[in-house]
């Protein structure tokens, strides 16, 4: 019970903190503002602690890397990917299956922090987070909800046909429903948060670390 009273106060922090930093983009469309808002609105509510025994995660030595180049973000967003890093050990990673792509799949993972399977758990909001290693492409893909990328390291990110460009630390890249899109590294570690809010079920394809858990996140 203390350890989970203790992810619950982490977790009530980073929600806090998360809104703060969400609150001071005003860079989107009429579309993605909107879904900003409803992120926002949705993290004043707080889900459920759920604590389960899963496989380490597999890129654990990018964390340093991702400490030291930390050191050049603005501030909250420094101290946004330092509340991620410090729920590291206990989020349920997973890699998203990728047919006959070996090395995306040895060089990625993902966690929901909040969401269905998420360490919070609730079911009208995925917050999640990537870790990519260096000059890696995350396959284009595509999901019914909309998506709020928060891009908190340098990467580089396309949607649709468009072509890749580069958000910017502390931006915001919004994904309409059912568009087409993909990121990648470059020669540093990606670190990224994706929100994405849920107004029905929702049952992606992922694939948890140590096996299929049921419905898993977008991303």
């Amino acid at each position: 019970m203390p350890q989970q009273k203790h992810i619950q106060q982490k977790l009530a922090n980073l929600r806090q903190h998360l809104v703060l930093l969400l609150q001071q983009t005003n860079a989107l469309n009429s579309r993605g503002s909107t879904t900003l808002q409803s992120v926002i609105k949705r993290l004043s509510t707080p889900g459920d602690v759920k604590l389960q025994d899963y496989q380490a995660n597999p890129l654990a030595d990018l964390l340093p890397q991702i400490k030291k180049a930390n050191a050049t973000l603005p501030l909250m967003c420094q101290n946004m990917v330092n509340k991620v890093i410090d729920l590291a050990d206990d989020l349920p990673w997973y890699q998203r299956p990728v047919v006959n792509n070996q090395s995306f799949m040895a060089s990625h993972v993902n966690a929901q922090i909040i969401g269905p399977e998420g360490l919070e758990v609730r079911q009208d909001l995925i917050v999640g987070v990537t870790l990519m290693r260096p000059n890696i492409d995350y396959p284009d893909h595509h999901h019914e909800p909309e998506e709020l990328y928060l891009v908190l390291s340098d990467g580089r990110w396309r949607q649709g046909n468009g072509d890749w460009h580069t958000p910017g630390l502390g931006s915001l890249v919004y994904n309409s429903s059912d568009l087409m899109h993909g990121m990648k590294s470059v020669n540093t570690p990606l670190f990224a948060i994706w929100c994405l809010p849920l107004d029905k079920p929702f049952t992606p394809f992922s694939t948890s670390i140590s096996g299929p858990i049921g419905p898993s996140p977008t991303a």
